[in-house]
């Protein structure tokens, strides 16, 4: 019956320890300047506006990082197809009619259906994964608390129901 110990060389490889950098040494990396986040060339004008403001946000954390264009890209891309097809859906409305034309004992029958746009569904899935980006960026308030260890900020004292 074999024992139970790990083989040798299986799982995952384990980091040489002096590549890794702690928490203090981190911090004192310098900060990565906004400008070194320039929008692609692909980006429409409106995704390029888009773009900017988050990077304006990512450097106002000091968190602006080269490493962040193509999601920040990826996230300004589906804010402009968010504002594309919420202008769609309120010009057209929500809904739209479906005809579909059956033989039913040698006779044509029509029936109509009411469905959703599918600027419905593209726009469900264009906010769910703006959201999805927005936290992997950590511009969610709870991505936020996550990367602040959980503390807000302190009103030093504002609330008179602070104990």
């Amino acid at each position: 019956m074999p024992s139970g110990g790990s083989r040798p060389g299986a799982g995952r490889k384990r980091k040489d320890p002096a590549l890794a950098l702690t928490g203090t040494e981190r911090a004192k990396l310098p900060a990565t300047p906004a400008s070194c986040m320039v929008p692609p060339l692909h980006l429409s004008d409106l995704a390029q506006l888009l773009f900017r403001e988050t990077a304006a946000i990512l450097e106002q954390q000091g968190r602006a990082d080269i490493a962040f264009i193509q999601l920040v890209a990826i996230l300004a891309q589906r804010q402009e197809q968010i504002q594309r097809w919420q202008a769609v859906l309120e010009m057209s409305g929500d809904t739209c009619e479906s005809s579909t034309v059956r033989k039913v004992d040698g006779q044509q029958v029509v029936t109509t259906m009411l469905r959703a746009r599918p600027e419905v569904a593209m726009l469900s899935d264009a906010l769910r994964q703006t959201q999805s980006l927005l936290g992997e960026l950590g511009l969610t308030p709870s991505a936020f608390l996550r990367l602040t260890g959980g503390k807000k900020d302190d009103g030093a004292g504002s609330d008179e129901f602070d104990f």
